[in-house]
């Protein structure tokens, strides 16, 4: 059997490990929506408490010790309670960790390697895929601030970081150091609203013409009620042939039924001014330039930005 045969024998497992306030809880909520269509497909999406209580137990149980297969084995028989899939899909954006680890250091998730590589040790037999989701420093640490969640880590970090030193591209090149031959999907909480179908056929590895539900799910805060009404009635007689045309249809919709609130992201984070907002942002820019081209990486972006 070749190495190819042997991939394809495998089950499939995809995990998305975040970032935290990028779009993961719309993950989970996408794929429980679409979890009977998925099943026909053979793609089972388990509820979030037990894999996470599966994975764990077992690895209190091996305490820094890999896992043999049989234990593998058990593993993905627990989480999928009987079931039989070729695809497994889960989510957690405390996979590449805790929020409060996300800001201990002078970038973010310094320790993205080692939190991730145990936990894609538990599935070494399987055809492991990762995924996760990036946004602006800026907004990701506003967002951090705002929720309250690990107060004492995120005033700790803005006291001592330099803003213009976070780049993504540091913590991204962490977890490819630790897991080379993982294949790693990337995109922009950003785009999401423009490019939400494609993320979930790539999670789900699924055909560009198949059918989800929830194809709206990042446009709903996004854009007034009346406005997604229309949009929907729009695309249903207008089917878009290409990506392009799809995002072209959305933008129009959104700039004209926007809801200025939502698009608007103020950032009022003590000590950073619009001068260092700006470089940060542009070093994010820079970051996603960089990322998009790399041959190691799958990432989504507007067709527009495509090549």
């Amino acid at each position: 059997m070749t190495e190819t045969d042997q991939t394809a024998a495998r089950r499939r497992v995809h995990l998305h490990i975040g970032v935290h306030f990028a779009g993961t809880t719309r993950i989970v909520e996408s794929l429980r929506q679409n979890s009977q269509g998925f099943a026909e497909r053979g793609i089972r999406t388990p509820p979030a408490r037990l894999y996470r209580q599966a994975m764990t137990g077992l690895l209190e149980r091996l305490d820094g010790l890999p896992p043999i297969e049989t234990e593998e084995i058990e593993l993905l028989d627990d989480i999928l309670q009987g079931n039989t899939a070729k695809a497994v899909i889960m989510a957690d954006a405390n996979w590449a960790s805790p929020l409060a680890e996300a800001l201990h250091s002078d970038r973010l998730y310094p320790d993205i390697g080692t939190r991730v590589a145990p936990i894609a040790e538990l599935f070494e037999s399987s055809d492991l895929r990762l995924s996760m989701a990036l946004r602006n420093p800026a907004a990701f640490v506003q967002s951090a601030q705002d929720s309250g969640k690990a107060r004492g880590a995120t005033n700790a970090f803005l006291r001592n970081v330099q803003p213009e030193t976070l780049r993504w591209c540091d913590t991204v090149d962490a977890l490819r150091s630790a897991l080379p031959n993982v294949p790693l999907t990337l995109w922009c909480e950003e785009d999401t609203p423009l490019i939400w179908p494609r993320v979930m056929r790539q999670i789900a590895g699924l055909p560009k013409d198949a059918t989800l539900r929830g194809g709206f799910a990042a446009l709903r805060d996004l854009i007034q009620p009346e406005g997604l009404k229309r949009l929907q009635v729009f695309l249903a007689g207008h089917p878009p042939e290409t990506d392009a045309q799809y995002e072209r249809t959305v933008l129009a919709f959104l700039d004209k039924y926007g809801k200025e609130d939502a698009l608007d992201e103020p950032c009022d984070l003590p000590g950073w001014d619009a001068n260092v907002i700006d470089t940060v942002t542009q070093h994010y820019e820079d970051d996603i330039a960089a990322l998009s081209a790399r041959d190691d990486i799958t990432f989504i972006a507007p067709a527009s930005m495509a090549g």
